[in-house]
């Protein structure tokens, strides 16, 4: 059954649907099985930062004429005339709202298409669920397999020349011998450690390479981060509209000026522990860094990713496939009973092994 969040485009032997073939890497007629090829990359711009922060938006996304929009998450998906959405792609929710696509966003120019198949990510779904031991037995039941969508998520991608420079308190370990006398008179030695401070300070040079900032209204940051873990960049390629031919694509809800400032605390946050190394001694405190960024270029890209969205007593459970490494992330409902069951038999055995070594 067609999704109807995606777009279609009729195959011109058969008039079928044509679809992006994740196993195959090209698009496929359902129907008849002729393929067509996606067209040929070109060479993936990376936008100057400012120049980017100055631009226009230009159009659509390009998956479709109409959008929903979520009710609940907030995430707006792109659809085709005529196709009606009656759940979100991301929390399941029934309150999605149709509305004419917005010609005021920046049009994404590189993708990385789907390299997992249903298939394979229904397998991992499936596997994922057997594994959770410290979930209710219903689970299976409330997380159809049925419900696993394809959506292509939408990110922006930083590279940077990054220069920090630090001072910090650099701190050297020794061991000194104390002397402590007891009531009786008697002299005692001990070795303490201690620690010599003194001033120190430094500067370093990092290149940062498309760096991830998730701009999707639908996943959970944290989630966002997980799923992107694993994503090869190097890999983007041009982007077509044919990439998203039978999948979902989510509009951006967050925009470039916000992505860049989620940026720069993500970097700065890198640099600074990169800078807690760099300082001599075998420890360290109070440590401070200032960052100065250059040659800051951005692309809008989407991402692949499958989402299977449930339901469990009213609250909303994600579980990620990423579309292109297959790599697994999710979350779940805890059955404590089960967790409370696991406490009592750690107990249990913690109490019995103490009175064997007790004897």
């Amino acid at each position: 059954m067609a999704d109807p969040n995606v777009s279609q485009t009729p195959c011109p032997s058969c008039g079928g649907i044509f679809a992006w073939d994740a196993a195959a890497g090209s698009l496929r007629c359902g129907s008849c099985g002729e393929v067509k090829e996606p067209p040929a990359s070109g060479v993936v711009v990376e936008h100057d930062l400012r120049d980017m922060l100055r631009a226009k938006p230009r159009g659509r996304l390009g998956a479709g004429v109409s959008e929903v929009v979520c009710g609940e998450c907030g995430a707006t998906v792109e659809f085709p005339e005529g196709v009606v959405a009656t759940r979100c792609s991301f929390c399941d929710s029934p309150q999605v709202l149709a509305a004419s696509a917005r010609e005021d966003r920046v049009q994404p120019e590189s993708v990385i298409p789907f390299a997992v198949t249903r298939e394979a990510a229904t397998s991992s779904f499936k596997g994922w669920l057997g594994k959770l031991w410290f979930r209710p037995r219903d689970l299976a039941s409330k997380a159809s397999v049925t419900d696993l969508r394809g959506v292509y998520v939408p990110y922006w991608t930083f590279s940077a020349d990054v220069t920090s420079s630090w001072t910090a308190d650099a701190g050297y370990r020794y061991d000194q011998v104390e002397t402590t006398t007891d009531s009786n008179g008697l002299r005692h030695e001990r070795i303490v450690q201690k620690t010599r401070w003194q001033p120190a300070r430094g500067q370093r040079h990092d290149r940062y390479d498309d760096h991830l900032v998730c701009a999707s209204a639908g996943l959970p940051d944290a989630q966002a981060r997980k799923a992107a873990g694993s994503f090869a960049t190097s890999e983007l390629v041009t982007f077509s509209a044919d990439y998203l031919l039978g999948f979902s694509a989510e509009s951006y809800a967050i925009d470039c000026p916000a992505a860049w400032t989620q940026a720069q605390e993500d970097l700065a946050g890198e640099q600074l522990s990169r800078c807690g190394h760099d300082v001599p001694g075998d420890t360290h405190r109070s440590l401070r860094a200032t960052h100065r960024f250059e040659d800051v270029t951005v692309k809008h890209a989407l991402l692949p990713i499958w989402i299977a969205a449930f339901r469990y007593q009213g609250k909303t459970y994600r579980f990620l496939v990423n579309g292109q490494s297959g790599k697994v992330a999710g979350d779940a409902p805890l059955s404590w009973p089960k967790v409370l069951l696991f406490v009592a038999v750690v107990i249990a055995l913690a109490v019995a092994a103490y009175f064997v070594f007790k004897r």
